[in-house]
């Protein structure tokens, strides 16, 4: 594809404003950008609720020896305060002599989703001659619950997939093999109020939250597995509420927690040991708890030296003329809904980005987008025609 139509691509994208919600209007772009392809595409609607759709395009015939599989995730981040931005953040406007593309979701993730849909295209304008599959699962929901590659996950849009590769933003282009997967968790703790100046009187709740922290942070900071480039579990309780008035003991206080569990642990396995510290501390006297789970996703793990990692670096290497590293990805994709699925892929991470992802002002760099475009298109003939 070239490098115009490329870039209007992206800027397609940014200017639909798709946070937390809308994807849907996603879909009817694609739907209208692949309808003069006729049958030789296939597109497939997966709602989730209201305007909030996942979408499943293939092309290339479903009966072949390999099939490949593309992902990506339509809805972005809050913009935080927009009064603050340079320009209109759904401008999709080139700036810094056409070398950056400004926007919300430029990075995270619409240049990797756009790279890929470029991919399609060109497959379909060369009229290139598929000996498989090429399917592209664009998911709703990404940034707060993975609702989407859960779905696509249940209906089994992964089962048959030999290869996945993710678009997300990844430093330099550099190839992820392993991601770490993450569990939310809500705890309550329940006290009785009363007056502070008769503290006897009640049970602080706050209190009793502070004994969990410190034992959750004990069991949970110092597991023994530590895998290779994404290193130990990781946890933090990162919000605490509750209380009625500074002058009353509380009697109930919510804590939230996170935590990043390397591809060495199963989520089974972290539930075991935070469900042991919560019946630990409801052994002590006047200590009354509960555990709710907000989300639970697995690790994904790979191999360094298997052939699709290695075939990505030399890839990107070879586009960029400089090195890229095989890396760990500490944070979680979808790639953590898609690890369930009956027979899951080998799966790989790679896609523009840098550091404005989610913050004021993001943008992608023109030059590595359209690498990552470049990377997707070899990469899908090399393993498809």
């Amino acid at each position: 594809m070239d490098r115009q139509r490329q870039i209007k691509l992206l800027q397609d994208l940014i200017q639909i404003e798709t946070i937390d919600d809308h994807e849907k209007q996603v879909v009817d772009y694609l739907e209208k950008l692949f309808a003069p392809y006729g049958n030789r595409v296939s597109l497939t609607r997966v709602p989730y609720q209201g305007d909030r759709e996942s979408v499943v395009i293939s092309i290339g015939p479903t009966n072949g020896d390999f099939t490949l599989g593309f992902s990506g995730h339509m809805d972005v981040v809050n913009l935080g305060d927009r009064s603050v931005w340079k320009d209109d953040p759904f401008s999709g406007k080139l700036y810094d002599n056409d070398t950056k593309i400004y926007g919300r979701g430029t990075t995270d993730m619409k240049s990797g989703l756009a790279g890929m849909i470029g991919t399609f295209l060109t497959l379909l304008d060369e009229k290139v001659e598929l000996t498989g599959e090429l399917r592209l699962l664009a998911t709703v929901g990404e940034e707060t619950g993975m609702w989407g590659s859960e779905e696509l996950t249940k209906q089994g849009y992964v089962d048959d997939l030999d290869v996945l590769v993710i678009g997300e933003d990844t430093t330099d282009l550099n190839v992820v093999y392993a991601s770490n997967g993450d569990i939310d968790y809500t705890v309550t703790s329940y006290g009785k109020v009363a007056i502070s100046s008769k503290a006897g009187a009640g049970i602080n709740a706050l209190d009793n939250m502070l004994d969990f922290i410190d034992l959750a942070n004990d069991k949970l900071r110092n597991l023994p597995r530590i895998h290779e480039t994404l290193g130990p579990v990781v946890h933090n309780v990162t919000m605490i509420s509750g209380g009625d008035q500074v002058n009353s003991i509380p009697g109930k206080i919510t804590a939230r927690g996170n935590i990043r569990i390397n591809p060495l642990y199963t989520v089974a396995e972290i539930q075991a040991i935070l469900e042991d510290v919560v019946g630990q501390i409801n052994q002590m006297p006047q200590h009354k708890f509960d555990l709710q789970y907000d989300y639970l996703g697995e690790a994904v793990d790979g191999d360094l030296k298997g052939e699709y990692v290695t075939t990505a670096k030399s890839m990107l290497t070879d586009i960029l003329d400089k090195p890229v590293k095989i890396v760990g990805e500490p944070g979680a994709t979808d790639a953590s809904n898609f690890v369930k699925s009956k027979n899951a892929p080998t799966m790989i991470v790679v896609g523009p980005g840098n550091d404005s992802v989610h913050q004021i002002d993001e943008y992608v760099d023109v030059a590595e987008y359209l690498a990552a475009a470049e990377f997707y298109e070899r990469f899908a003939k090399k393993y498809l025609s």
